[in-house]
């Protein structure tokens, strides 16, 4: 099973907890037998760091209200196969 198809760990969208913080399944966390785990955005491995960051400024935004989407760092962006960040056309 390729890591993108592993089932998320992340637990953005916590239904029990009244908790949604990635409404249209971008981002992904999953076991990794040698990292511990990966992340994925659009089913494109990102950098670990820049997911914890990310799913930050989304709870920051939520509490204010401003929405979870909204002003994502990642909007118009991609990664590469390392994770890199790349620009989108």
């Amino acid at each position: 099973m390729r890591d993108k198809d592993k089932k998320d760990i992340g637990n953005l969208n916590n239904h029990a907890f009244n908790c949604e913080l990635d409404p249209q399944n971008k981002m992904k966390l999953v076991k990794d037998k040698e990292k511990g785990q990966k992340a994925f955005y659009k089913g494109k491995p990102m950098k670990y760091m820049d997911y914890i960051q990310e799913v930050g400024e989304r709870v920051k935004r939520n509490k204010e209200g401003r929405g979870i989407e909204n002003g994502s760092k990642f909007a118009g962006i991609n990664f590469d196969k390392n994770g890199k960040i790349i620009r989108s056309n």
